[in-house]
């Protein structure tokens, strides 16, 4: 990392940015195309879940290349100064990356769904029919890497 003033080191604080923020990007390699998507997740003990329709154009390139990168940011807001190229930035941002896997077990599916509901509604006491599980895809991000970054203008 270039600006070594800015970086989070704390691990604790890298994963408090990723449960505080609402959603992140996840870029995937689609042939020589990058593809960027915005998703809701869910972080825990080193893994991201994400949930998504069964068939689609992520859910394609996943299946071709699981390597994926993920961006989010939380506290953004823009410091205006006098000149121009002193503008500045207050955020914390994680950046991460590993390797997508479908989870096949209706049990994990149904523990990451409530992961995931847990975080967006404070609620994560569902219970998913066989119906609804089989009707959409759930993928655990194996993390490999993360680092966290912050402006403190």
């Amino acid at each position: 990392m270039r600006r070594t003033d800015r970086e989070i080191t704390d691990r604790a604080e890298i994963e408090a940015v990723l449960n505080e923020a609402v959603y992140a990007t996840f870029a995937l390699c689609d042939g020589d195309e990058p593809y960027a998507v915005p998703l809701n997740f869910a972080y825990h003990d080193g893994i991201v879940y994400v949930h998504s329709a069964c068939e689609g154009r992520k859910v394609d390139i996943l299946g071709r290349n699981p390597s994926v990168c993920f961006s989010a940011v939380v506290g953004a807001e823009l410091t205006p100064a006098g000149t121009p190229c002193v503008w500045d930035m207050r955020y914390r941002s994680v950046n991460g990356s590993g390797t997508a896997e479908v989870v096949g077990d209706p049990a994990e599916k149904a523990w990451a769904l409530n992961l995931l509901m847990r975080k967006y509604s404070g609620k994560g006491d569902h219970v998913f029919t066989e119906s609804q599980l089989a009707h959409l895809a759930v993928f655990r991000v194996r993390v490999r890497a993360m680092t966290g970054k912050r402006g403190m203008a």
